[in-house]
């Protein structure tokens, strides 16, 4: 049986640290991107030979195409990328009417366009693989709207669509492709919010995010999980991740 191999983009946010965390347990080996170079490194440094970690800007489309060729190099004819996670993600807090038009073009780099350009390049990976999972974490802020980050609500609900979308294109293939969307979380933007600076112990910790990749990648059967939205057990103030 050839073996699983796992890409993480974003891993060096404390979602995406541990999301690795819970790919290796589950027995993947696990490529991981990220920007923070000392992240990295932690990360291999826990992981040891699990963990290849890959320096990447994700709005750098060349630099992205680099490195997925790297990952296919290594990888070679006996590992397959079976699970590919997209926990990439900026925030803005910032009324409409007095937002800085460059950030908000950020955030949508980011968040969105970024994701898109990444999706059929994995895609013709996924599919070689197949029975395979694409995971997208967007937010709660993909579902609903909330005053003050109107760029990071629509990036994150195109997000959302453009998961929804995809998943029509290649079920039929044995692609699933899945929404994981957290509500407040202690990491991030989530401690920025009223509830986060006052009791960040009452907020969705990374490690449930990871929890709910690894139910949506270990899933049985025929079936795919195309939404996955979480809330803390506390009543949360303010806005979604």
């Amino acid at each position: 049986m050839i073996p699983d191999h796992a890409l993480v983009v974003g891993s060096t946010s404390d979602i995406g640290a541990a999301i690795v965390r819970r790919l290796v347990d589950m027995g993947h080996s696990v490529t991981a991107w990220g920007r923070d170079e000392e992240r990295l490194a932690a990360l291999v440094e826990r992981h040891g030979s699990e963990v290849v970690c890959d320096q990447v800007d994700v709005t750098d489309d060349d630099a992205v195409i680099e490195a997925l060729e790297r990952l296919d190099r290594r990888l070679g004819d006996e590992t397959e990328l079976r699970v590919v996670v997209w926990a990439v993600g900026v925030f803005d807090w910032a009324p409409a009417d007095e937002a800085d038009p460059a950030t908000w073009g950020h955030v949508f780099d980011v968040n969105l366009t970024a994701a898109a350009r990444l999706t059929p390049r994995v895609l013709v990976r996924l599919r070689r693989a197949a029975t395979s999972t694409l995971v997208f974490i967007a937010s709660g802020a993909a579902h609903r709207v909330f005053a003050n980050n109107a760029a990071y609500v629509a990036s994150k609900h195109g997000l959302a669509a453009l998961a929804a979308a995809t998943f029509l294109d290649v079920r039929e293939a044995g692609v699933r492709v899945s929404v994981v969307s957290p509500g407040l979380v202690a990491a991030g933007a989530g401690l920025r919010s009223p509830l986060g600076q006052t009791s960040p112990e009452r907020l969705l910790s990374p490690d449930d995010v990871a929890g709910a990749v690894e139910y949506v990648v270990g899933f049985p059967g025929h079936g795919c999980p195309v939404l996955v939205e979480l809330q803390p057990l506390a009543q949360a103030q303010g806005h979604g991740r």
